[in-house]
Formats: C-alpha cells, sequence, structure tokens
C-alpha cells in the first residue's frame, strides 16, 4: 500500500509498523560519476535517498540516508522481495545490514555485489528502519532499471584503476645492493603510470632514492640515485611524461629505522604524487 510521509505517523499506532513506498510514477535510478566515482542513486521522496557508490579500488557500497530531521536510524535491516504488481512468490533469500550507521546514514558493503544482481533480474528492496519509538517498513521501487544498470557499469568499467588514496605515495623497498624494482613492484609502476597519465590534476612526481648506512656516504648517495633513476625509467616508459618527475637521491639520511635488523626498511624509493590546488 502506498502512503504518504504524513500518513506514516497517523497510522502510527496501528500494532503492524507503517509502511513506506515512494510514488512509482518517480522512482528514477539517476547516474552519476567520472573516473573517480560511479553513482547510482533513488530519491526516497521525503524519507531520503538510496545509492550504490563504486570508486577505484573499493568494493561497491549501498547507502542509505535519510533527509526528514526527525526520523533517526537505530538500526536497518534489509532484504530482497519481488515487484509491487508481481503475484506473490518467493524471492531469493538474500538479507542485508549496515556495516556503519549513524542517526542518518547505514551503510551497507557485504552482499551488496548480490543486491546488485538481484535488481537487474528486477526485484525490488526492503528496508526495516528502526527509529525512536517506532518502526517503518521502507520499500524501494526499481522501475525500468535496465538502462540505469548498464550506464552505471559502463561508469564502473572506466574508472581509474586506483583511488587517490592509494597512488598518492607508494615506496619500494629492495635486497641489499638490488637497483631493479622487483616484479611485484615493476607491475604496480605500470599501474600507477596509467593512473598519473589519466588524473589530470597530478603535476608533479616526487621519487625519493634512500639506502641503509651499511657502505659509505658516497657510495650510498650514487646507490639511491640509481634506484629512483630505474622506478623513473619505469614510469617514463610506462607513459608518464619525464616533465612531471622530479628525482631525488638521499642516500642513508632520513632513515625510516634504526638497527641493524631493520635496515630492509631504509633501502627505499618513495613515490609522491602532487596535485595542483583546486
Amino acid at each position: 500500500m502506498i502512503i504518504s510521509l504524513l500518513g506514516l505517523w497517523l497510522t502510527s499506532a496501528v500494532a503492524t509498523a507503517p509502511q513506506y513506498t515512494p510514488a512509482m510514477d518517480q522512482s528514477e535510478w539517476r547516474i552519476s560519476g567520472d573516473q573517480f566515482q560511479c553513482q547510482m542513486e533513488q530519491d526516497l521522496g521525503a524519507m531520503g535517498t538510496l545509492a550504490f557508490t563504486k570508486e577505484p579500488g573499493r568494493a561497491i557500497e549501498m547507502q542509505l540516508t535519510m533527509h526528514a530531521a526527525h526520523l533517526e536510524l537505530q538500526d536497518v535491516q534489509g532484504h530482497v522481495v519481488t515487484a509491487g504488481w508481481q503475484p506473490e512468490q518467493v524471492a531469493p533469500a538474500v538479507q542485508f545490514s549496515p556495516t556503519f550507521i549513524n542517526a542518518k546514514v547505514a551503510r551497507f558493503i557485504e552482499q551488496v555485489p548480490v543486491v546488485m544482481q538481484q535488481l537487474q533480474q528486477g526485484y525490488w528492496l526492503q528496508l526495516m528502519l528502526d527509529l525512536p519509538g517506532q518502526e517503518i517498513t521502507l520499500t524501494v521501487p526499481n522501475i525500468k532499471s535496465a538502462s540505469a544498470l548498464a550506464q552505471f557499469q559502463s561508469c564502473i568499467d572506466a574508472l581509474l584503476p586506483l583511488s587517490w588514496a592509494q597512488a598518492r605515495e607508494f615506496q619500494l623497498f629492495y635486497p641489499v645492493n638490488e637497483r631493479q624494482p622487483s616484479a611485484d613492484d615493476a607491475a604496480f609502476l605500470k599501474t600507477l603510470a596509467l593512473y598519473i597519465q589519466q588524473d589530470k590534476a597530478v603535476k608533479k612526481v616526487l621519487i625519493d632514492g634512500y639506502t641503509d648506512d651499511m657502505g659509505s656516504s658516497i657510495a650510498n648517495r650514487v646507490m639511491s640515485e640509481e634506484r629512483a633513476d630505474e622506478v623513473a625509467s619505469h614510469l617514463i616508459e610506462f607513459g608518464v611524461s619525464k616533465n612531471k618527475l622530479e628525482i631525488r637521491a638521499h642516500g642513508n639520511r632520513y632513515p625510516a629505522a634504526a638497527g641493524n635488523s631493520t635496515q630492509s626498511h631504509n633501502r627505499r624509493v618513495l613515490i609522491r604524487l602532487i596535485r595542483a590546488q583546486s
């Protein structure tokens, strides 16, 4: 049964939990995003919004945001239901609980990919909202979603391979006397180079080489420069403009750790991305 938000309060004395379903003729998934984030969002009338969000390097999330000032979440439990006009049938046993919740936001991570699959098959979502003094059953329609879901997936496919948090700083560590990045580090440098090329806000890449204190100051300075140069060469090979790179060799200055047992932490190259001020 479709009722207005005002109707919730008129029926709050009824033993069963009030039910709220946004007007189906206004139900629509909106797609927005760029190479850093994709979002599929539906307005739930006066109640709030439900959004699916995907960022590079992070699992897809679902977030319920309450708009009404007098509605404060204490708990949310959700499950998949059949569409409102379909005959009664058994819906898939897909249930989900928030990973994080406060008075206005409930964020879901576990089971969200499964929920997305059920949306693709035409199922709706139902959220049981535990509010101070009452419970509300919120049904989320899923109308004409095929096109929206396809657009959302296209946006996800175009996301950068890394998030800014993953790309902004990275350290490579080296065995004694080794100058070349490891195979795993070289693979990450290739991914990082793709990110640098796509993120137009990255204006400079600082590459700082360091060593342990096992050799002479001159030898350590040379070693740290050779390691930094090799990292820079990999980035250039993978498409990063040489003009963006700034290489600095510190030798055994600025150790990250002290003591012979931790010297491996000092044999390192630190890469930092600098973005232009917005």
